[in-house]
């Protein structure tokens, strides 16, 4: 597909994406947990709404980014090795930093951190959903189902590289997109779990992420004509007006409200589209803009940070001696910018750097 380029180049955009997620989901837990406000009930709802499509997002964006960085080489014994140990690296030091930090933190639940902490360091504490609100779990839970995107994907890379179809990767995405929709009615309708952190409902949204990834970028020689970039156009078009259908019928089977169907129903396809942008627009500035690097780099940190933020926070205003909304807000968004700046530069790179040095 020529206007792509076949040159890997630096998506701004998904850095721009990661960066608008990160504070999303602080703003909602300045709300939620700090007793904080945006302006108005409307914002502070309005904010509360993008929750689950901010992580939808998170997921398919990750499963999107690594098949980009990874979909042209060759799969063998070393290059997974060398792929999981790679993905290991680069979240697992902060994850263990606020492993290890919290019993100092909160020496309370010491006794309920030494019980959990073979599970945590297994990253398999979303397979037991009711451990969402103990210790660090209902902050780092999305970490253990990342770690089941990153152990999946390269069996995805073989299924999609080894397909003789191209069609493969719409269908799968369609299907999952399908059965992630469908669940919004099971649940209310038999009381079950929510997937919100379910590492199977998580993996769904990744493998979609890995499989749009496929189709945009599975770039070859026949590829480079007028009639086949048309084709390509119609294609992608299908999928996205397939998805909006078969998302509206199953919003409509529900019976949910306008603000559900937009910020539920219809966010992974607002997220492909967006994702469409990232490939197709190109800003040698942006691409090599440092601030944007950084932000977008720390961006992880940030999330991390949240864990200890309201705490330390609280602390903080106390001593300032000083109370108010805005106070609250700010020194809550400078603390976390500047933790997780320090983590980010001054921990994380450092032992990454280490690490991949001794074992890449």
């Amino acid at each position: 597909m020529v206007i792509f380029g076949t040159e890997k180049h630096r998506l701004f955009l998904i850095d721009f994406l990661r960066v608008i997620c990160a504070f999303l989901i602080y703003a909602r837990h300045s709300i939620t947990i700090f007793g904080c406000t945006w302006g108005n009930s409307t914002i502070d709802a309005f904010i509360k709404y993008t929750t689950s499509p901010v992580m939808t997002c998170f997921f398919i964006i990750s499963g999107f980014s690594i098949h980009y960085q990874h979909r042209k080489e060759t799969i063998s014994e070393e290059w997974t090795k060398n792929y999981l140990i790679k993905r290991l690296i680069g979240i697992m030091p902060s994850y263990l930093l606020v492993c290890f930090l919290w019993p100092i933190v909160f020496p309370g639940q010491i006794v309920t951190w030494i019980q959990l902490l073979p599970v945590d360091l297994l990253g398999i504490q979303t397979s037991y959903n009711s451990l969402f609100g103990i210790l660090h779990n209902g902050g780092t839970w999305f970490i253990s189902c990342l770690l089941a995107g990153y152990f999946i994907y390269p069996v995805l890379k073989a299924i999609l590289h080894a397909s003789k179809t191209r069609f493969l990767p719409y269908a799968i995405i369609i299907v999952l997109n399908a059965i992630l929709l469908y669940n919004n009615y099971l649940v209310p309708t038999f009381g079950l779990d929510g997937w919100y952190s379910s590492p199977i409902g998580r993996a769904f949204e990744f493998t979609i992420g890995v499989c749009f990834s496929e189709l945009l970028f599975d770039i070859s020689e026949n590829d480079k004509t007028d009639d086949s970039n048309k084709n390509w156009v119609i294609k992608l078009s299908g999928l996205f007006f397939t998805l909006l259908v078969v998302s509206y019928l199953l919003a409509l089977v529900n019976d949910v409200s306008l603000p559900v169907i937009l910020f539920v129903y219809f966010s992974t396809i607002i997220i492909l589209i967006y994702l469409f942008l990232s490939a197709v627009i190109r800003s040698e500035w942006l691409e090599k803009n440092k601030l944007l690097s950084i932000f977008s780099g720390m961006s992880y940190q940030f999330f991390l940070a949240q864990l200890f933020l309201w705490t330390l926070s609280a602390k903080v205003i106390g001593l300032l001696g000083i109370e108010g909304n805005l106070i609250k807000l700010i020194v809550s968004f400078l603390l976390c910018v500047i933790l997780s700046f320090v983590v980010w530069k001054y921990y994380d790179k450092p032992i990454r750097k280490v690490l991949s040095k001794r074992f890449l």
